[in-house]
């Protein structure tokens, strides 16, 4: 295939987005039109999951098509920022990302916003990039020059004191606030501003392959004045896994997660303005994302691009008693996938297949016509299942994990851990030897631990030896670490 006549690709990229935000899905009172008009002249991914609910180990992934042990990303590339310099764990990507295929593709590759993937990498793969990682500190260069404070707020020890935990390291809560500069100065319209610049100065003649990455709906919930109240608080119903789990982890009671939740308070009422914010926050990336899509429709090349939309991790929003995330359960794992082609996808489908973060390179680079089963990657081309030319199977294996940075140890308070989604089966096993096993047909949302249960110890042995062999072919040092009960 001739390089002209391949398809551009947009990826769109949100931050600690839950799935359960789409507006098409009707879970909650947010409103995504962009999400929903890609997913209805596309397709939307019911079940996808990262493979890890943090940042950086998510994004290598999804952009490498390897698992973070794999792909030299287990955790963030830096640890606490208190610690001394030494001591701070400077991780980089291993394998190369889906930019560099494209680009041998005939592709140019361009990219705006967070990367997190290393700290000076990404020259090498694309080739015209702003607006990342350190570049949120030429955001600051640029509110000082605009005549304004800086609009990303945790720069500013004095003004994100009430968005901090009281906690040590003092991470965020779900303290909400109204943006104290103009809208237009806000961190992700710079973010965007880049991108149209980018875009503006693409090579026409080659087909494009650009990546727009938000840092929202992301903590601090400081927002827009015109997003702070669009949701109201009584809006918000309380979930129904409000509480802890019957059987959670020992470990998780101590945890500096269910600490935080305890800090903003155990009464739901309490959480009921920061969820309508993170809405209110959702919908305005969502506002952001569609003004990227409208310049490719006013640029007739909305038809000839395909667009996918996705997150890198979710949220527990003091769900199972826990703020943040870096855990297995469903509300830090879930997050949205939506994609649009109208040459080969088919519109208005819903897919209920369990799918990952690998899985979106491998598609992406397929889209592109890179021979995607000779690299050796985890990942799978979707493509045959979202054009309708495979029918999709009724159960596929996902994996997730997460590992714990050496220096998040003296506080962090939970375990590594690794998880297998084989339906209707979620198992995860922690590193420490505890088991946590859901039956997600009978208890969606992980209600009932089922790891100590005699008439589920079947299932259990059979989900551990798959999860366990899956580990020695991928060369899991998790392996190493495990301390299993006898």
């Amino acid at each position: 295939m001739n390089p002209q006549d391949r398809p551009n690709i947009l990826l769109l990229i949100s931050d600690n987005q839950r799935l359960d935000t789409l507006g098409i899905l009707k879970k909650t009172p947010c409103r995504t039109p962009t999400w929903d008009r890609v997913a209805l002249d596309g397709v939307v991914m019911e079940n996808l999951r990262t493979t890890s609910p943090l940042c950086s180990p998510a994004r290598s992934s999804l952009f490498t098509g390897f698992q973070p042990h794999q792909a030299g990303m287990p955790h963030l590339p830096y640890g606490n920022q208190d610690i001394k310099e030494e001591e701070r764990s400077n991780l980089e990507i291993t394998r190369p990302p889906i930019a560099h295929y494209l680009r041998e593709s005939g592709y140019q590759c361009l990219y705006a916003g967070k990367w997190h993937l290393g700290s000076n990498n990404i020259r090498k793969w694309f080739d015209w990039f702003a607006a990342c990682d350190d570049g949120d500190r030429s955001y600051t260069e640029w509110c000082r020059w605009q005549g304004v404070s800086d609009g990303f707020i945790f720069h500013d020890d004095q003004r994100s004191q009430p968005f901090r935990s009281v906690h040590y390291p003092k991470m965020s809560v779900p303290q909400t606030g109204i943006l104290d500069i103009p809208a237009d100065k806000e961190h992700n319209a710079w973010i965007l501003g880049h991108a149209f610049e980018l875009f503006g100065l693409r090579d026409v003649r080659r087909p494009f392959f650009m990546c727009v990455s938000m840092e929202g709906p992301h903590p601090p919930l400081v927002v827009p004045r015109a997003f702070y109240d669009l949701y109201s608080p009584e809006e918000v119903p309380e979930p129904v896994n409000w509480q802890p789990s019957t059987g959670e982890p020992s470990f998780l009671a101590e945890s500096y997660y269910r600490r935080l939740r305890h800090e903003w308070g155990d009464n739901f009422a309490a959480w009921r303005k920061s969820i309508a914010v993170y809405w209110g926050y959702t919908t305005y990336i969502d506002s952001l994302f569609g003004a990227f899509v409208r310049r490719l429709e006013e640029c007739q090349l909305l038809d000839n691009t395909l667009v996918a939309m996705i997150s890198d991790h979710a949220e527990m929003m003091g769900q199972h008693g826990l703020w943040q995330k870096f855990c297995p359960y469903e509300e830090a794992l879930r997050v949205p996938w939506v994609l649009r082609w109208p040459a080969k996808i088919p519109p208005g489908r819903r897919s209920p297949m369990d799918v990952s973060h690998v899985d979106v390179a491998a598609t992406l680079m397929a889209v592109g016509g890179v021979d995607v089963d000779s690299l050796g990657i985890e990942g799978e081309n979707l493509l045959p299942y979202l054009t309708g030319t495979r029918p999709e199977p009724a159960s596929r294996d996902c994996f997730a994990q997460y590992n714990v940075a050496p220096d998040f140890r003296p506080w962090h308070g939970v375990e590594s851990w690794r998880a297998l989604i084989r339906k209707p089966w979620k198992y995860v096993l922690h590193q420490n030897g505890e088991i946590e096993l859901y039956n997600h047909s009978d208890d969606p949302y992980e209600l009932r631990n089922l790891g100590q249960d005699a008439a589920a110890n079947a299932v259990a042995a059979v989900l551990q030896e798959a999860l366990l062999a899956w580990c020695r072919r991928t060369d899991d040092p998790f392996l190493k670490q495990l301390r299993l009960h006898r």
